[in-house]
């Protein structure tokens, strides 16, 4: 009999001792986006600049997955200058899901200034992770900062830094159908090198370059005058109808901000 209750304890030991993996759902991805959206907001990156930020953290997430999923073809060799990640330790337990979170994680902190914020996000999921099943958590963070890093070594050589020192839009104020902030904020031209930061799958900007606008004149039977007329009688009958109708709505929804 007393055999019987030292196994059956010596079970339960192990059974308790056995650590249980870690689950990681889609909302936890879609937590660590909606944080970095806040982070953005609050940093106030520009809307071509918040594009970048979302992009190369979720394609590190997406490699990651793909490497150990059929179902799913890598992007290296299809995005411009994209090599394969690092294949995982063989000896390690990596949870895919729990690695493609936290480089996604780690990519977004290095893409936007208040890198605080995440951090202490980062924090407190870590806790809760390493708590559930700290071997399982160690090798899947060790793989996802590999990642991380591998990703960021092909993001630096995009030329984003190189078009931060480039020259400001310049207005030239003597010509009248030329571009100029307008109020009430009078911002500057927004990103005006981007079309020099590496694209993604096009060969260049200049691969689907979209029609001019019609030449500037005021006489009324041109048509940037019909154009101009066409915008300015619809913003004066919104204007009339109140902020409750569905232009506002629209154009709130459309906001420049991410």
């Amino acid at each position: 009999m007393k055999k019987i209750i030292y196994f059956l304890a010596l079970g339960l030991c192990i059974a308790c001792s056995e650590k249980k993996p870690i689950e990681i759902s889609p909302d936890d991805l879609h937590g660590s986006i909606d944080q970095v959206t806040d982070i953005m907001i609050h940093d106030i990156f520009s809307p071509p600049v918040a594009s970048r930020i979302f992009a190369y953290p979720n394609i590190a997430a997406y490699e990651i997955i793909a490497l150990g999923n059929p179902g799913y073809k890598s992007l290296a060799g299809q995005l411009e200058g994209l090599t394969p990640i690092p294949a995982p330790d063989g000896e390690n337990t990596v949870n895919p899901e729990l690695a493609a979170l936290i480089a996604n994680m780690e990519l977004s902190k290095k893409l936007i200034f208040s890198e605080d914020r995440m951090e202490k996000f980062q924090d407190s999921l870590y806790g809760k992770w390493r708590a559930l099943n700290e071997t399982e958590f160690e090798a899947s963070k060790s793989y996802g900062l590999t990642v991380a890093d591998h990703i960021a070594s092909w993001m630096d050589k995009d030329n984003y830094k190189q078009t931060r020192t480039m020259p400001k839009f310049t207005v030239d104020t003597e010509e009248p159908g030329r571009w100029q902030p307008t109020p009430p904020s009078y911002m500057d031209g927004i990103e005006p090198h981007w079309n020099k930061i590496r694209p993604f799958v096009l060969d260049s900007a200049q691969q689907f370059t979209p029609p001019p606008p019609p030449d500037y004149s005021m006489e009324e039977d041109s048509q940037f005058f019909k154009e101009l007329k066409e915008v300015y009688d619809i913003s004066e009958k919104i204007t009339e109808n109140g902020d409750e109708t569905e232009e506002v709505q629209f154009a709130k929804f459309w906001d420049c901000n991410p």
